[in-house]
């Protein structure tokens, strides 16, 4: 039988924090930041990884900016 691999897109907070090693009062934080790829579905929050690794590089880019 072959084995299908899925390719996971989005993810709660709980599982957001444990792949990446973020404490939880940093991604609340985030969550509440404007551009952050995060959003409410019911009481629970997603993160959309795809779109996180480009907020990611961006805001890394602009903590460079004026350096």
């Amino acid at each position: 039988m072959a084995k299908v691999m899925v390719e996971v897109k989005q993810v709660d907070l709980k599982t957001f924090r444990q792949m990446f090693g973020i404490p939880e009062h940093t991604v609340q934080r985030w969550v509440h930041t404007k551009n952050f790829p995060a959003y409410k579905l019911g009481q629970k929050w997603y993160v959309d990884l795809k779109a996180f690794e480009k907020w990611r590089e961006t805001e890394h880019a602009n903590s460079y900016k004026y350096a």
